[in-house]
């Protein structure tokens, strides 16, 4: 399926961290967030959804970290045409109409789990290095509506659809830089790569950007862009560290 590596933007790409609990840059954390996600040749389909992510520190320089996220979005459409005569007592008194709906629904699901290691540059700017493997599931649920109208009176309804369902392994290794501008303010950047085993086994570069402010010595508060060849998504996510 060319657009399951669509998913590959719901993977939130969260901070690594140096060991120090009050810095912001913490792995021992759960993180919830939003994510929106734009496809280049599906522009009449704009995915949202959200993201629950899990992190561990394991020691000083590795961490083990687990996601799941899904989102979704609906399309309708409807068309309305003249239909048949319609003759009451042998005179012909109009015609009716047809009116077809169609409903589409679509949904992506991820799950992931993956190990990193932190290298330490300075007291404010790290490296990590970070390797996922997971499995991406895609549903589509197609419904037609078809009525025929004569003025307010409906005379007949059929409704039918189908359903198709679709799922790939997915492997992931990265790259990303994080650096602490001041106490509460850190940007990130990251790059990457991405490959989808399904029939058409796509290989994807990956560009990651984002920022974390820090509310409270436990809260954060992140925003990241991430493009990945034909789409791109936007998310936002409010960390805990525990």
């Amino acid at each position: 399926m060319k657009y399951a590596v669509i998913a590959g933007a719901l993977s939130l790409f969260s901070i690594t961290a140096a060991a120090n609990q009050t810095s912001g840059l913490s792995y021992d954390y759960v993180e919830v967030g939003y994510a929106k996600m734009d496809v280049d040749d599906l522009d009449e389909l704009s995915f949202d959804g959200y993201a629950v992510k899990i992190s561990k520190q394991l020691s000083d320089n590795w961490y083990l970290t687990g996601m799941y996220a899904s989102t979704s979005d609906e399309m309708s459409n409807s068309v309305s045409e003249d239909y048949r005569d319609i003759y009451q007592n042998g005179e012909y008194v109009g015609t009716s109409t047809l009116n077809t709906q169609g409903t589409l629904d679509a949904e992506f699901t991820r799950i992931e789990l993956g190990a990193g290691y932190i290298q330490r540059l300075s007291a404010v700017t790290n490296i990590d290095y970070s390797i996922y493997l997971g499995k991406l599931k895609y549903n589509t649920d197609f419904t037609i509506l078809e009525e025929e109208k004569f003025n307010t009176q409906v005379l007949s309804s059929t409704e039918s659809g189908y359903s198709n369902s679709d799922n790939a392994d997915i492997l992931s290794a990265n790259v990303q830089v994080r650096h602490l501008l001041t106490k509460q303010l850190e940007v990130n950047a990251g790059i990457g790569y991405e490959r989808l085993h399904d029939e058409e086994s796509d290989n994807n570069l990956v560009l990651k950007a984002g920022v974390n402010y820090t509310l409270t010595e436990k809260a954060i508060l992140g925003a990241s862009y991430r493009y990945v060849d034909e789409y791109a998504d936007i998310a936002a996510t409010l960390r805990y560290y525990f």
